[in-house]
């Protein structure tokens, strides 16, 4: 998510896309599902849109979205969050 975060706010959400994948889908549709995606997952609860909105949201050309704020994992400590395993391998 922390990556995420960051390349929507330096604006480069378009290039974690795979090439090819823009045959299937437009850059403005994954802007809208990441915008969409970070609103959901907002630090503050109740800043976050219920799923009826959610569908809104998505199935609109027209919708207005608000900015998202940081997503809260990120914000508390850096993207990791306690007792979740890492990719790393613990086994020996």
């Amino acid at each position: 998510m922390m990556q995420i975060w960051e390349r929507w706010m330096a604006g480069t959400v378009d290039e974690m896309v795979d090439p090819a994948m823009s045959r299937y889908v437009s850059a403005s549709d994954v802007r809208k599902c990441v915008h969409v995606a970070l609103l959901c997952v907002q630090e503050n609860p109740a800043d976050r849109p219920v799923m009826s909105s959610v569908v809104m949201m998505l199935d609109s050309e027209t919708v207005s979205l608000q900015v998202p704020s940081k997503p809260a994992f990120f914000a508390r400590n850096g993207g990791a969050k306690p007792g979740v395993a890492s990719d790393e391998s613990t086994a020996s």
